[in-house]
């Protein structure tokens, strides 16, 4: 005769009632306090963040003692010794490449001025690609201030590198305040949360005040539609100095966090877009990464009529932003992107952040603020530009 299973046990006896109470108040007590510990990790990443941008905004401040100005936003890298090159090889350093000694990685930025040289190693002095073929093992560097700990992007290009992407960006400045302005257009077609068509009109509300800003530099970008500006603190291809923040270092923005997904504008497409702005699209290319900045020589042109459209201009830039939407408007990819929004890297992209109602920016004075994601698009304009003339208050 076979051996028959045994049955499990059941429990059974007065003090059976009495495990299944326990069971059931153990449970409901996790239930109660998951919301605080999930509230707890968001306060701690946000902290983490906040610390993050202090060492930024530190770095740029010992590095502005140091040469009397802030580095280039982004830069060309020089001309080849065999002249001046084509604008399009030769991809320059942005400016986390300058406060790189100031962040205790000297050694690393003294490895890549070694083995670089204007215009090489090949065609473009600062791809990453270029940088680990050269011996420099930028897929093994990870340094935590370049990185908000909550962000959900991919450390790097890929699994194994090569680059590590930031999730903070340089301000390089602000689009026009002024609701009649070219940079933006009279409606942009947004779709609501059940996928209804609706027509926002995407331009700066002045509130209270009549005060208008018309940028004098100001520039196309290779992003379709992109505007690049210099009136912020870190622009393509030309230095800034503490003394020209004429708004006081305690009204301008100088990084910001960009460091969450974009999503398609049709909200019903799961579709994730990166957001951050070191990417490329499909994480390959010369550019990408923390590392890069542009392939533009000269600076941003000088516009014909102020409050008028952007001179041609029409570079690339990574790792800085022209701010034109407002924060945390996560909506803008899709068929036809906004204008200047692109993976690669759209110079317009939106701050954004993964911390829930707003983001964490870095003033020029060193401070972390925090911004709501519903203050208006003219507060965080002002907040961009460093000579627009009025304070800025903000909740």
């Amino acid at each position: 005769m076979l051996d028959q299973p045994l049955a499990a046990p059941v429990a059974t006896g007065p003090w059976a009632n009495e495990v299944v109470v326990i069971i059931v108040c153990l449970l409901i007590l996790a239930v109660l306090l998951l919301p605080a510990i999930q509230s707890t990790g968001r306060h701690n990443g946000r902290t983490s963040c906040r610390n993050n941008l202090k060492c930024v905004v530190l770095a740029l401040q010992t590095y502005h003692e140091y040469h009397g100005t802030f580095p280039m936003g982004t830069m060309h890298a020089g001309p080849s010794p065999q002249g001046d090159p084509p604008i399009d090889v030769t991809l320059g350093p942005s400016w986390w490449f300058g406060v790189l000694p100031f962040a205790e990685h000297r050694v690393l930025h003294d490895q890549i001025m070694q083995t670089q040289r204007p215009g090489g190693p090949e065609r473009h002095a600062f791809c990453a690609d270029d940088m680990n073929a050269a011996g420099i093992s930028l897929d093994r560097f990870a340094s935590d201030y370049m990185r908000c700990p909550s962000s959900p992007l991919p450390l790097s290009e890929s699994v194994t590198g090569p680059i590590l992407l930031p999730s903070y960006v340089g301000i390089a400045g602000g689009c026009d305040i002024d609701p009649d302005s070219l940079d933006y257009p009279p409606h942009m077609e947004v779709r609501d949360i059940l996928g209804k068509s609706v027509l926002r009109k995407m331009s700066p509300h002045l509130g209270s005040s009549t005060m208008r800003y018309h940028n004098k530099l100001k520039g196309t970008s290779a992003t379709t539609g992109g505007i690049v500006t210099a009136s912020g603190m870190l622009p393509p291809c030309r230095h800034v100095r503490m003394q020209d923040c004429t708004d006081g270092t305690s009204n301008v923005m100088i990084v910001a966090e960009q460091g969450d997904w974009l999503r398609d504008q049709e909200r019903t497409v799961s579709t994730k877009y990166h957001g951050d702005p070191g990417w490329t699209v499909g994480g390959t290319g010369p550019g990408g990464g923390f590392l890069s900045g542009t392939t533009r020589a000269e600076p941003v042109p000088r516009v014909a009529t102020p409050g008028g459209p952007p001179a041609p201009w029409g570079a690339d830039c990574w790792n800085i932003t022209t701010v034109r939407y407002n924060p945390g408007w996560k909506n803008v990819m899709g068929t036809t992107p906004w204008p200047g929004c692109s993976e690669n890297h759209g110079i317009n992209n939106p701050l954004q952040s993964p911390h829930p109602g707003g983001l964490q920016f870095g003033l020029v004075d060193g401070s972390v603020q925090f911004l709501s994601g519903t203050v208006d698009l003219a507060v965080v304009l002002r907040l961009a530009i460093r000579d627009d003339g009025q304070p800025v208050e903000y909740p």
